[in-house]
């Protein structure tokens, strides 16, 4: 028998001080880093040029690690509103993934899968990632060769499914009747039909399908704003993305028929992303969440905004206009937070070299078209009035010469064009051309010694 006897129970001070570490949460930790960062910022001298230059790296670090907190919230409060989703509506279906059995909204989010067309399975984009897949040339489910096919050969393996009743076929066959794509001749009313079948199974893609037909009219659908918004919702309450995305937009604009409703709109595109985990397939949820952090939330965050406000702004599209607009205010906005002191204009630090942010925001504003056309002529031309180097006003007719790379700064000569290259416009170049918010947070692009 083993001997116990000279084991002694941890003392009252002991037992604390494990449960004290074991309930820090990460976030905590990450505040402790945060106050610490702070503390050596306000330690530092003060209103020199060469003191805020000293500064700016310990500033941008204070970026990295309060994004990195706000960013570790957001996700856990994506998932408490999951939770509340559930609650209200039921669990959102999903099926494991048949190779790493990593359960997956199938139903959810669309394009969160590869299906095979020999077997009809499906394994997870991250096991397949398809256009570039790991090189199988068998079937990883059920070992048939894969062979290059058209569109028009793989028409009667799709309808095989489909005469079987399942849903995914009849919703993508459906889909590609109407619109007469992937070898499929244009059969709208073929394609409806196929479509409502999968719709009576309560497939959700299905529903938001109908949902849209409906709203805008469409081949024998009757143009129905009730009956758009029962499919819809419909839609959502089974946890189909684009249908809360949808909702989202709606309660946000208090459009087709939903009454304002902030706080259902940030409710219904929390919950878009939490069933989309990328976020990147969710432009208009992207887009509504950025608004809610930009203007709308009682406590928004700055981070946030970006962060949301970026994913929409890289979306191609018309929309996205508006996205790349505040993006490129919010930008400005973050360095005022991260490189003022007290008693200080936020706006007095943007053109720190290395940590200019005006090129960033030019290059956004520039994308968003019309929306910042207007903003974009008075900056450009004040802007042209000295030098962003030595700071000489510029006379009437006078030749000044523009970085032809970010298109956002001007000099008075050559001269000082290299020297503000050499002393941090380098860098500041390179970042205005840095697509995704977190990169441009941590410089990723920067390239020191080329």
């Amino acid at each position: 028998m083993s001997d116990d006897s000279h084991t002694q129970a941890p003392g009252p001070k002991a037992v604390q001080e494990v449960d004290d570490e074991r309930v820090q949460t990460d976030e905590e930790i990450m505040l402790q880093g945060i106050a610490k960062q702070k503390e050596l910022i306000d330690g530092m001298p003060g209103d020199t040029s060469d003191e805020k230059l000293r500064r700016a790296p310990h500033q941008k670090k204070l970026g990295q690690l309060e994004f990195q907190y706000h960013l570790s919230v957001e996700k856990k409060r994506l998932a408490n509103e999951l939770t509340r989703f559930e609650e209200r509506y039921g669990a959102v279906y999903s099926e494991p993934c048949l190779l790493c059995l990593e359960d997956i909204h199938v139903q959810a989010v669309e394009g969160a899968i590869n299906v095979f067309y020999c077997c009809g399975g499906f394994i997870c984009k991250v096991c397949w990632p398809w256009p570039d897949p790991p090189g199988f040339d068998k079937c990883p489910l059920c070992r048939e060769p894969i062979v290059e096919s058209s569109d028009v050969e793989n028409i009667p393996k799709l309808m095989a499914f489909v005469e079987k009743g399942v849903t995914w076929f009849q919703t993508y066959v459906g889909k590609c009747m109407i619109r007469g794509l992937r070898g499929f001749e244009k059969q709208e009313e073929m394609g409806l039909e196929w479509l409502h079948k999968a719709a009576d199974q309560n497939h959700p893609p299905a529903l938001y399908l109908l949902s849209l037909y409906h709203r805008f009219g469409f081949s024998s659908l009757m143009k129905s704003n009730e009956k758009a918004n029962e499919l819809v919702l419909k839609s959502a309450s089974f946890g189909h993305s684009w249908a809360n995305s949808f909702l989202a937009e709606c309660y946000y604009r208090g459009i087709h028929g939903f009454e304002k409703d902030p706080d259902e709109a940030h409710f219904r595109a929390s919950v878009a992303f939490a069933l989309d985990e990328k976020g990147d397939l969710n432009n208009s949820a992207a887009k509504t969440m950025g608004h809610i952090h930009w203007g709308v939330k009682t406590e928004p965050s700055l981070y946030l905004a970006l962060y949301y406000l970026n994913i929409a702004a890289n979306y191609e599209g018309q929309s996205c206009d508006v996205a790349c607009y505040l993006y490129s205010q919010e930008l400005l906005r973050l360095c005022g937070h991260l490189h003022h002191r007290d008693g200080e204009s936020k706006d007095a630090n943007y053109q720190i070299p290395g940590f200019n942010a005006l090129p960033s925001s030019i290059f956004w504003v520039r994308k968003s078209n019309n929306t910042g056309r207007d903003v974009l002529q008075k900056w450009e031309a004040l802007l042209q009035t000295k030098c962003s180097n030595c700071q000489k006003k510029t006379q009437p007719g006078e030749k000044i010469e523009q970085c032809t790379e970010c298109k956002a700064q001007w000099y008075c000569s050559k001269e000082c064009q290299g020297e503000a290259w050499r002393a941090g416009h380098k860098k500041d170049c390179k970042r205005a051309r840095i697509l995704k918010f977190e990169d441009y947070l941590n410089g990723s692009a920067f390239v020191e010694n080329d």
